[in-house]
């Protein structure tokens, strides 16, 4: 279950992609259906759970709490392998994600 942190104080807050969103990181804004309903309120700490579960309802973006996220340093084929997989972790077992996963693999090896 997440976990809810109560912030007092103005932090900069960012709006980032679901995918590049990791656990540990508090929600600054609450986050909302098409319809307004609140999934999870303001002050939400994510964990992998939680950032899978948003996904699944179609959750694009969230508002966190803090500064910009960084810029990834350009890698190499065999560390953008490893983080291929490791963002994949969360979504591998949906066959369309893993048959996704097989082809940005195979696009890299063929790139050697």
């Amino acid at each position: 279950m997440a976990r809810r942190l109560l912030h007092s104080g103005v932090d900069a807050e960012q709006r980032i992609l679901l995918t590049q969103a990791n656990a540990g990181m508090i929600l600054a804004r609450p986050v909302r259906l098409p319809n307004k309903v609140a999934l999870c309120p303001s002050g939400t700490v994510l964990d992998d759970q939680l950032i899978l579960r948003l996904m699944n309802r179609g959750i694009k973006r969230v508002v966190v709490m803090g500064s910009e996220v960084p810029a990834q340093p350009k890698l190499g084929v065999e560390a953008t392998m490893r983080a291929v997989r490791e963002r994949f972790s969360r979504v591998r077992e949906q066959p369309l994600m893993g048959e996704l996963e097989a082809l940005i693999e195979d696009k890299l090896v063929r790139r050697l």
